[in-house]
């Protein structure tokens, strides 16, 4: 068995969102029609057999962090007597700062007497390499004592109440793994008690992907992101000297990714529009010791200046580094990673977004890029990202975008790695193959296809001579 699929839908109670998305595939053309609705919900449901790290390579090369993991695994084998245990550890061959480590598949594991209860967000995250942190515990039996060995389940139907007691039996659960508790009852619940830290060590997942101690890598040196998310920045290419925004950037991965590759010179504006999400941003650029990004709380659809604003002398206009609103014009590159419906995700356990929630995302969508048309330079690059599988989302913003901005001009989205555009967009077939749609129909059994879903596009804004 290749993958581990969790369940037959993620959307076994939310039966209008397949019909929302077999909506969308009804028009595409003949040779898409072997993929059906039926295959893109089990994809979903699946977890990707590869785990990919981002190396910070102003510190080390991905070379010496291969070789960091590769005597860690052997060390792991050996301390359990399990040959089986040392994962296939290889560096990227496009992308020089990524590092994929290969799943040893489907383990058969045999669930034990002694059980912990998470949810499907913490059940996700364990599938893909995680442990079990003390906030996604729902339940855990009184009984059950730190240094015991327990299987985790996630509850896919949602019924566990916080602080179940007793074995779980009211709902459905996923078998994820088994690990060690770090954590007991006293840690985790109570009017004053808010867990931090990991709760149960997981030994082994049914996934077979490698969960890694924290004594294994630095966090300065490396951070666990999804290949499509490291590949967008590629694609913007910025360089040193640039002035760069990043439009949506909680919790600051991308951000930190966009600094590193500048040599963390020239200027970086991370943008979120909560206070909470702008401290995460700063925490993950100082996590890297990086110097060169500079966030603020602000809505990115109300990011440039209005008309009235430019009136002010350019005495009274602020820098960049004074933060929003910005002069129009004012960036020579701009990541807008959109929100969206993050259909993409896998495995995904349960998913209860609504119709009426999918479609509010588009016109979001619109209206930020909107702002980043308004605030890039003539000739400056744009790149539009999501890690959703809609069409709406995805090519439909696209069509829109390059219908309403005639000096947007889209460009091939390079390095490739994904896939074409899919076909019944509004999309010409030389449109479709500059853009890059990870998720099903992509074939074969390696770490480019095998990811979660995401779309990537590139724009270059016309001069005003109408050069690009």
């Amino acid at each position: 068995m290749n993958e581990v699929e969790v369940s037959s839908s993620p959307f076994v109670n939310n039966l209008e969102i397949e019909l929302y998305l077999k909506s969308e595939l009804k028009d595409v053309k003949e040779e898409y029609n072997e993929f059906e609705i039926e295959d893109l919900v089990s994809w979903l449901c699946t977890t990707p057999k590869y785990t990919t790290f981002r190396v910070n390579t102003l510190l080390v090369s991905a070379c010496e962090v291969c070789n960091i993991l590769r005597h860690y695994f052997q060390k792991q084998a050996a301390k359990h007597e399990r040959s089986e245990m040392v994962h296939d550890v290889t560096l990227h061959p496009t992308l020089p700062d990524v590092v994929v480590i290969g799943s040893m598949g489907a383990t058969e594991l045999k669930p034990l007497e002694k059980e912990v209860i998470v949810d499907t967000i913490c059940g996700a995250a364990v599938l893909r390499g995680a442990h079990v942190f003390g906030p996604g515990v729902m339940g855990m039996p009184t009984g059950v004592h730190c240094g015991d060995i327990v299987s985790v389940f996630a509850d896919t139907s949602g019924r566990c109440k916080k602080g179940l007691q007793k074995c779980y039996t009211e709902g459905s659960k996923v078998f994820l793994g088994n690990g060690v508790v770090h954590m007991e009852r006293k840690h985790l619940y109570g009017k004053d008690v808010k867990p931090v830290g990991i709760a149960v060590e997981m030994l082994a997942t049914v996934s077979g992907l490698p969960t890694i101690s924290n004594d294994c890598l630095s966090p300065n040196l490396v951070l666990l992101q999804n290949l499509p998310s490291v590949l967008c920045c590629h694609v913007l290419d910025p360089q040193q000297k640039d002035m760069v925004l990043d439009m949506c950037a909680a919790p600051g991965n991308k951000t930190s990714h966009l600094a590193m590759l500048m040599g963390d010179q020239g200027v970086i504006v991370a943008l979120d529009k909560t206070e909470a999400k702008v401290n995460n941003i700063v925490k993950r650029c100082a996590q890297f010791s990086l110097h060169s990004v500079h966030a603020f709380v602000c809505d990115s659809t109300s990011a440039a200046q209005k008309p009235a604003e430019k009136i002010e002398s350019c005495e009274k206009c602020n820098s960049l580094l004074d933060g929003p609103p910005f002069r129009p014009e004012s960036f020579d590159r701009i990541l807008l990673d959109a929100p969206c419906s993050a259909l993409g995700q896998r495995p995904q356990l349960a998913n209860k977004i609504t119709v009426s929630q999918l479609k509010s995302y588009p016109p979001l969508q619109r209206k930020l890029f909107q702002s980043a048309v308004s605030l890039l330079k003539p000739g400056g690059v744009l790149v539009y990202s999501t890690c959703t599988v809609t069409l709406a989302e995805n090519e439909g913003v696209v069509s829109w975008a390059l219908a309403q901005f005639p000096s947007m001009r889209l460009q091939p989205a390079v390095p490739v790695l994904g896939g074409p555009g899919r076909p019944g967009s509004d999309l010409t077939e030389e449109q479709r193959l500059c853009v890059q749609r990870f998720g099903p129909p992509l074939t074969g059994d390696n770490f480019n296809h095998d990811t979660v879903g995401f779309f990537i596009a590139r724009f270059r804004k016309e001069t005003s001579d109408g050069v690009t």
